[in-house]
């Protein structure tokens, strides 16, 4: 086990009682995880953390399924729980019940990665400009400019998606709000019928090759639009953008989520997925 292995396990053994198999408060603050930390520090049983980004526990954590499933603390899965990461109200993550029938932590979802049948489609770089191809980054932020400006997103709802969607414009990048944070933020007219369009909004998330798709930021994600102001469009369209190979992005958009019954839902269904293979090839894509 990691050094976060023991400090999860840790706040578990604190809240939960193994005769009646109940957990006493599921939900971990940023106070509670510092202070985990500096009693794991203070214990002297490993390489010491350090505890002032509590904000990142759980987030670097989970970055990987696979990684999170392999250090989950045995204890805690034995004992009938998984996390999830949650932000706002000074909250860090939350330890979860088991889904019926699931035996590991973070089993890998349907989504990670293109199938046999996912449509694939080349996409020119040569209209970025030569700075940018030149200092181009491996992170998310990269990611997001270059789907914007090769209009990826735009390319996959023309050819791909099964939504009339006439037109998309970018409104924001990185888009922090209290319980989430939004990689790119899209606005799209889409006809619902012969000449009647409505506005929808788009919410993307970018992840890097090294990083997984997971379901529950991008649930939050489609969620969020909902609790802004400045918001009145009734329906929001979740998708994930992610770098799957070099210079090959991967675009999955998940069933449209309606602002009548957003509070209800908790699982997300894939509506249609697409890959994007840029030529000449993107530095740090």
């Amino acid at each position: 086990m990691t050094a976060k292995s023991a400090i999860i396990e840790a706040i578990f053994r604190k809240r939960f009682d193994a005769k009646a198999g109940t957990l006493q408060d599921p939900i971990v603050t940023l106070d509670d995880v510092a202070k985990a930390i500096a009693d794991y520090n203070a214990g002297g049983t490993g390489k010491p953390m350090s505890a002032k980004n509590p904000a990142n526990f759980f987030k670097d954590f989970i970055r990987k399924r696979s990684s999170a499933d392999r250090n989950w603390p045995p204890f805690v899965l034995a004992s009938g729980y998984t996390g999830k990461q949650i932000t706002g109200d000074d909250a860090c993550f939350e330890f979860v019940p088991l889904a019926e029938n699931q035996l590991s932590a973070f089993p890998p979802v349907i989504f990670a990665t293109p199938t046999a049948t996912t449509p694939r489609h080349l996409i020119e770089s040569v209209s970025l400009p030569l700075a940018s191809r030149r200092l181009g980054r491996a992170d998310e932020p990269w990611l997001i400019q270059v789907i914007a400006r090769l209009r990826i997103v735009e390319s996959h709802f023309s050819m791909v998606s099964k939504r009339k969607i006439r037109q998309l414009d970018l409104l924001q990048m990185s888009v922090k709000l209290a319980k989430t944070e939004i990689d790119a933020l899209f606005l799209a007219h889409e006809e619902t019928s012969p000449g009647v369009f409505q506005e929808v909004i788009v919410t993307c998330e970018a992840k890097g090759k090294t990083d997984d798709i997971l379901e529950d930021q991008i649930l939050r994600q489609a969620k969020a639009p909902f609790g802004m102001k400045q918001v009145t469009q009734d329906v929001v369209i979740p998708i994930a953008v992610k770098c799957v190979n070099p210079s090959e992005i991967y675009v999955v958009e998940f069933d449209a989520v309606d602002r009548k019954s957003y509070t209800d839902l908790d699982e997300l269904t894939i509506s249609c997925d697409s890959l994007f293979e840029i030529r000449p090839p993107v530095p740090g894509i």
